[in-house]
């Protein structure tokens, strides 16, 4: 059997059914990008479909340690997801948390097109996945639960920071 000529599928054009190649077909291979999203808790609930959505929505960066991702009041243009190491959170010069694996920030002003809320500094050379403003309207327009997950997280942290002690 020959391989079918260009605009032809299997057995098109032959008079015939299409049948599968006479090799069989090759084992799905993993998507690491995916299999990296299955292991945030922000998409369990995702399906392999919408993970794989997800997936093309995103790039992956490292950065070293000392790399300021955000910067409190300055424009803020991406969606982060930490997939390994650590960075540093401070709001007005307090340090308020260390992110680590499965963590995600930028959220805000993903949501509302507005500065930083806070500067996030990275402690350990890190992993990320990155989305910009148009990714990120993509997937949250995409998954109705994903949006709903980000908004309860952000509003946590909002309350978390308001009541933060002031020294």
């Amino acid at each position: 059997m020959s391989l079918p000529s260009r605009g032809e599928g299997w057995g098109e054009g032959l008079g015939r059914r299409a049948e599968k190649p006479s090799w069989g077909y090759a084992p799905r291979v993993s998507d690491p990008k995916i299999e990296a999203l299955k292991q945030v808790p922000l998409f369990s609930h995702c399906s392999p479909k919408e993970l794989a959505f997800l997936a093309t929505r995103t790039d992956e960066i490292a950065a070293p340690a000392g790399r300021q991702l955000t910067s409190q009041g300055h424009p803020g243009h991406t969606f982060y997801l930490l997939l390994e190491g650590e960075a540093d959170v401070t709001i007005d010069g307090k340090h308020r948390r260390t992110l680590k694996r499965g963590d995600f920030f930028g959220e805000i002003s993903m949501l509302d097109l507005g500065p930083a809320t806070a500067t996030v500094v990275t402690t350990t050379p890190v992993r990320l996945m990155v989305m910009s403003h148009p990714q990120f309207r993509d997937a949250v327009r995409a998954n109705a639960d994903l949006l709903t997950q980000v908004m309860a997280a952000m509003g946590e942290r909002l309350r978390s920071d308001l009541l933060a002690p002031r020294a």
